[in-house]
């Protein structure tokens, strides 16, 4: 008894007839994935530098009013 599911690439490739349905489902997937981690990073930049402008922000007001006094 073999354990190997397909006897050549070709017929992995073709996935017994479903490869129509199967090699696009593996793309949108991968693609959606793909989205996910770019869009998780440019909003983790855009927060990092929203509250680097925050702090920068507090800072000069709290300068501001250490000068005043």
């Amino acid at each position: 008894m073999s354990s190997h599911y397909f006897h050549s690439f070709h017929a992995f490739l073709n996935m017994g007839g479903y490869a129509a349905f199967v090699w696009p489902a593996y793309a949108v997937t991968l693609a959606v994935m793909g989205l996910n981690i770019f869009w998780a990073k440019r909003l983790l930049a855009r927060s990092h530098r929203a509250a680097r402008r925050r702090i920068a922000v507090q800072e000069e007001s709290r300068l501001a009013g250490e000068a005043s006094v």
